[in-house]
């Protein structure tokens, strides 16, 4: 019984151990991919080509290449990784220097991803509310700007007001419910602990199946499973 817990444990560790490395390495690779589109993107700024000035739509097609990248490396968030902060803060960065260039449409398109990034890894809380906060300010900020003018006998408002209707409309969606969550957790670690049930003692020293041990195992995968769906269904 001490070598099957052992065993279980053992392998447990390694799986988490593989999640995390790939999670790392993933979150890494997008983020030099998209320091990279940033680094051309400045090498054609300063250095224009043979025939004159690059025109500015290819351009600014690599900042929006980078500001994908830059979303897929925060997606992939734990939280020891560093590059999903770095790739906020770089989304932040990308949609400010834009503010300044008067473009507003790249700059709005960096602050959602932003946005769209930090609510995305959200659990039991938001690992960065300072991003949050700073991406719906500036979503505002430049929303704001980009309404319609009213029609002709319409009442103006100003671009203070705009701007606290459009924050208004950011407030972050409901967290999910805890126990639900945990239930989704718990019901993971059911399903990953009847499998691994299964395959220490569900076979015998000849690989012939010991029926009472899989059908014990069959139902904890059965029931974690189902638990998993519901939790994430209904949190």
């Amino acid at each position: 019984m001490k070598r099957t817990i052992a065993v279980a444990v053992v392998v447990a560790m390694l799986a988490l151990a593989l999640v995390v490395v790939r999670v790392w390495f993933a979150s890494r690779a997008e983020w030099r991919v998209g320091e990279a589109l940033v680094a051309q993107y400045n090498r054609r700024e300063a250095v224009p080509g043979p025939g004159g000035e690059e025109p500015a739509d290819r351009r600014r097609a690599l900042l929006r290449d980078a500001i994908v990248r830059f979303r897929e490396a925060a997606l992939w968030y734990l939280p020891a990784n560093p590059y999903a902060r770095r790739s906020i803060d770089r989304l932040l960065l990308i949609g400010q220097r834009a503010e300044h260039a008067a473009d507003d449409a790249l700059a709005l398109y960096a602050y959602r991803a932003a946005r769209s990034a930090t609510l995305g890894t959200r659990s039991f809380f938001i690992p960065d509310e300072e991003g949050l906060l700073r991406a719906d300010r500036a979503i505002a900020r430049v929303s704001a700007r980009l309404d319609r003018p009213p029609a002709p006998g319409k009442e103006t408002t100003s671009l203070a007001h705009r701007e606290r209707r459009h924050l208004a409309l950011l407030e972050p969606p409901c967290e999910p419910e805890p126990w639900l969550a945990v239930l989704a957790a718990l019901g993971l670690l059911a399903w990953v602990g009847g499998g691994i049930g299964f395959a220490v003692r569900g076979l015998d020293d000849q690989c012939r199946v010991r029926f009472g041990v899989a059908w014990r195992a069959g139902i904890v995968v059965v029931c974690g499973l189902a638990a998993w769906v519901a939790g994430l269904a209904l949190a």
